[in-house]
């Protein structure tokens, strides 16, 4: 991962709308209004087994880099904790599969993948020893996804 690829900061929140609104105000960007009251249903896979969850989560208007608000989920890796907290770095890499093989070999744990079906990934969690998790997105994502969040896309 190289910083320029970098473009989102996850922030895990206990209840979507007031953190929403608390970021909103506190860093002055914006936000969908109504935010997403459905999310994506996802099949989670993680050391304990897999599981399916539906994660919502809201990028701010602004950025690269972008806030990304996500609902907490209990018993998932968006687990929140006491209040809210910065959850992962996102970035784009060229070769996902080779950059968490490559991060694994360092002795970095894979967490958690999401699924896209037939064992592909489409999003990865990878945590090491301080405690400051990636997620790691293939970069075949990056100018759809960038222009979606620019309200360039469909």
């Amino acid at each position: 991962m190289k910083y320029e690829d970098m473009f989102h900061v996850g922030i895990i929140v206990p209840d979507l709308e007031s953190g929403l609104a608390e970021i909103a105000k506190r860093f002055g960007v914006t936000f969908p209004d109504p935010p997403p009251t459905q999310g994506a249903d996802v099949l989670v896979k993680t050391s304990a087994g897999e599981m399916q969850a539906e994660v919502i989560g809201v990028y701010s208007a602004e950025g690269p880099p972008y806030l990304e608000v996500i609902r907490a989920i209990p018993g998932t890796p968006w687990e929140a904790g006491e209040g809210s907290r910065i959850h992962h770095l996102g970035a784009f890499v060229d070769d996902l599969d080779d950059e968490v093989a490559r991060l694994t070999a360092e002795g970095v744990e894979l967490e958690a993948t999401l699924d896209v079906g037939g064992g592909v990934m489409a999003v990865s969690y990878l945590n090491g020893p301080l405690g400051v998790r990636q997620e790691l997105l293939p970069g075949h994502l990056r100018d759809g996804m960038l222009a979606n969040l620019r309200g360039e896309g469909a």
